[in-house]
């Protein structure tokens, strides 16, 4: 039979081939895995209006100094446009060039966190004068004032597609940080985006080699399924794990839990450290998780929720903004192995982003962020002819965040109405393919369709969503005990594996003295690794 490997890439990966190197690069070149993986470089991706429409435009995002500012941007945007941009960048520099100035592996979750960070004492310095809420917070003092405002049409449409693929949610409800790192880093000398040889997978492996590696006898369990976070009898420390089945797992010094944030209140069972984690108010139920798209019976769309969604009875406790944190939407995908015979492959991009409805959308309640509107189409042959057999090729289209729950909720995976609903609901992802290869239909030796209920199902991911709003990332993954850290998409700086990279290693920083971090610090640098 052939093998085909799917992947959920190409993708918005930046700072993995080159410096200045992400913290996912961080986190494998500390490990001694910075090689293990072979990074891909390309320079941009094709974007598409309007399918198939008489307003259908083609045009390329290329990455590099000047050539976004004097091709799309001038030509849709106006000159306008590309001065806005530039002052733009220039608003945001500030908060690029101090977090690159900080490694990944000087982060630590707790109270001890700013221990070492001493040692990077200007970007610190830096830092705090731009204050937490800028630098933790979201892009919309950049996109509606104070600090600038985005008055361009077009480029406010643009900012808030790019911000969607990076978060599910517009730019002004993007992370301020990641919005000014991509705008830097995608228009710099050099600029690169990065695909692994292998597929996306390889990066899993080499994480996992890094964790099993040395005599300790870590090992990386799968098809364990975990049953509770378990604690001593006085609920004062947390000491394990139960798993299906009844197995314990017994922890040295704590856990790090990096399950999504509206699952961590289940896992806790002693009701004296859920009262601890709850502020001491009432433990019992939960909130109803927020969802940022609303769909009503008379209109045919959902709409995104542009501002947050704040709660009635909003809690600081931990274990609250666990179960109460907004939700971002859900995925549909298609992956698809095609007979390649007769394609030009050389002149087709490795990444497409396909906007059904063009940039700017129907109306003022569609654009960017619309249900449904821009969908990803990633064609990974490009880069590596390996992920399919000869005279073959691997497609994944997919809405990123943009596909609502609730339109799956209460739905059989086995009934007759769950395949229909699969049917409609990917026809826009076949449209998108087909706007780049017309006769994929004719071509498909394997097609798969996945859902919301898939990605709740195998990705444990609640109302199958895409993670937690920017608002309501928690600032670290601390907790009232020492012996416990949450990581995980759900913790700043968020989704995204490089991402959740960084709070990773701040979690696991945690779990050691600030000396010993202080320590492994001089080690890296003595290396030049930092």
């Amino acid at each position: 039979k052939p093998r085909f490997t799917f992947d959920s890439g190409p993708t918005v990966v930046l700072g993995c081939s080159r410096e200045p190197y992400n913290p996912l690069r961080q986190v494998l070149n500390a490990v001694g895995l910075g090689d293990e993986v072979e990074w891909l470089p390309y320079n941009g991706w094709g974007m598409i209006e309007r399918p198939g429409s008489d307003k259908e435009q083609r045009w390329r995002l290329e990455l590099g100094p000047k050539a976004f500012e004097e091709g799309p941007l001038r030509e849709f945007g106006g000159d306008e446009a590309v001065e806005e941009f530039k002052r733009l960048q220039e608003a945001t520099k500030s908060l690029v060039s101090s977090a690159v100035s900080i490694p990944a592996m000087a982060m630590r979750a707790g109270k001890a966190a700013l221990i070492p960070l001493l040692r990077y004492f200007p970007a610190l310095v830096s830092l705090a004068k731009q204050g937490e809420e800028l630098t933790t917070g979201t892009f919309e003092k950049f996109m509606d004032g104070p600090l600038f405002q985005v008055k361009n049409l077009w480029l406010r449409d643009w900012l808030d597609a790019l911000a969607f693929s990076l978060s599910g949610l517009p730019a002004a409800r993007t992370s301020a940080a990641a919005m000014a790192y991509v705008l830097y880093d995608m228009h710099r000398e050099g600029a690169a985006l990065d695909y692994p040889k292998g597929g996306l997978g390889t990066v899993v492996d080499a994480l996992v080699k890094g964790a099993e590696q040395g005599t300790s006898g870590s090992k990386v369990n799968l098809r364990s399924h975990v049953e509770s976070i378990d604690t001593c009898p006085t609920g004062s420390k947390f000491t394990g794990l139960t798993l299906r089945g009844g197995k314990k797992v017994t922890a040295r010094d704590g856990v790090i839990c990096n399950v999504p944030l509206w699952s961590v209140s289940d896992l806790i069972k002693n009701p004296k450290a859920k009262q601890v984690l709850s502020n001491y108010a009432s433990a019992n139920g939960h909130m109803s998780p927020r969802q940022s798209w609303t769909t009503t019976e008379d209109v045919s769309r959902s709409t995104l929720q542009h501002t947050r969604q704040h709660s009635v009875g909003e809690s600081d406790s931990l274990l609250s903004k666990c179960d109460g944190a907004e939700m971002t939407g859900s995925f549909m995908h298609l992956h698809i192995a095609l007979d390649a015979k007769g394609l030009d492959l050389d002149n087709m991009e490795a990444h497409y982003t396909v906007m059904d409805r063009g940039l700017s959308g129907d109306d003022e309640t569609d654009g960017p962020c619309g249900e449904q509107n821009m969908i990803a189409v990633s064609n990974p042959c490009k880069l590596d002819r390996d992920l399919a057999p000869e005279g073959h090729i691997v497609v994944h289209a997919y809405g990123a965040g943009n596909e609502p729950f609730d339109r799956w909720e209460g739905i059989s995976r086995n009934s007759p109405e769950y395949e229909k609903l699969k049917e409609e609901r990917c026809e826009v992802l076949w449209r998108a393919v087909e706007s780049i290869i017309p006769d994929a239909r004719d071509r498909v030796v394997l097609d798969l369709t996945g859902s919301p209920l898939t990605h709740a199902r195998f990705l444990r991911r609640p109302f199958g969503t895409y993670g937690a709003a920017t608002e309501d990332y928690l600032k670290d993954g601390s907790t009232p005990f020492q012996s416990l850290v949450l990581c995980g998409d759900g913790v700043f700086p968020g989704v995204g594996v490089p991402a959740v990279a960084l709070s990773g290693a701040s979690a696991a920083n945690a779990m050691v003295s600030t000396l010993r971090q202080w320590k492994t610090l001089d080690k890296l640098k003595k290396k030049r690794i930092i």
